[in-house]
């Protein structure tokens, strides 16, 4: 399990914020399980989901760039989630799909210009002797705004997106798995995003961070 537990492109597990951070909020685990979903629950509510942040390096996606911004989309939160537990001895590791999401957040659906979520991305944590999916994607806060189902991880079974919505409403459907990697596969998917999203995808995404940022430093 020794690929699962060290640093890799993407995973900062060794660095030192992210061992002091796994260890602070470890401290008092009774158990592996109780640390997971420790783990699960701050990345899930602590940093806001907002998928107009940079994506266009390697860099943006390790747990401190995320700790430094404050947000992130799916795969930059999978992350974070990733080294934190490395950090703490719990093999981690990605798992990739493509989905469609019937109720797309914001203006999302503007940017990508399809309802089809390509590469989303979600940790799985290996826990007695099994690998579990952990989706530490939407906050709490989000959930309760938009009425969707809230994805907890209590360590002893996945914890994946909902198919619906509070109401009952189609919210997610998974269309096709793409396998696991230890590492994000970044120019893989950006390939993969301009096949869907035509090549204006990277410059739209680019344009939506750049306001979203300007936005944040306007509130700070």
């Amino acid at each position: 399990m020794d690929e699962f537990l060290h640093p890799s492109p993407g995973v900062d597990c060794d660095a030192p914020e992210i061992i002091k951070l796994a260890e602070s909020l470890t401290r008092d685990a009774k158990s592996r399980r109780d640390a997971a979903s420790t783990l699960f629950r701050y990345v899930r509510d602590t940093y806001k989901y907002i998928p107009y942040a940079p994506f266009d390096r390697l860099e943006e996606y390790e747990g401190r760039a995320l700790m430094r911004r404050g947000y992130g989309f799916c795969t930059q939160k999978s992350s974070l989630l990733v080294a934190l537990a490395r950090a703490t001895g719990i093999p981690a590791r990605f798992h990739f799909a493509d989905l469609k999401n019937h109720n797309l957040p914001g203006k999302l659906g503007e940017v990508l210009q399809s309802d089809l979520m390509i590469y989303h991305t979600y940790a799985e944590l290996f826990l007695d002797n099994r690998w579990l999916k952990a989706t530490p994607s939407f906050e709490k806060e989000l959930c309760e705004k938009m009425g969707w189902r809230l994805v907890d991880f209590d360590g002893t079974r996945d914890a994946v997106l909902a198919l619906t919505d509070l109401s009952g409403r189609p919210h997610i459907e998974y269309l096709r798995d793409l396998g696991t990697r230890t590492f994000i596969p970044l120019e893989e998917m950006i390939a993969a995003w301009k096949k869907h999203y035509g090549e204006g995808i990277l410059e739209r995404w680019n344009k939506a961070s750049r306001t979203v940022q300007e936005l944040l430093n306007q509130r700070a």
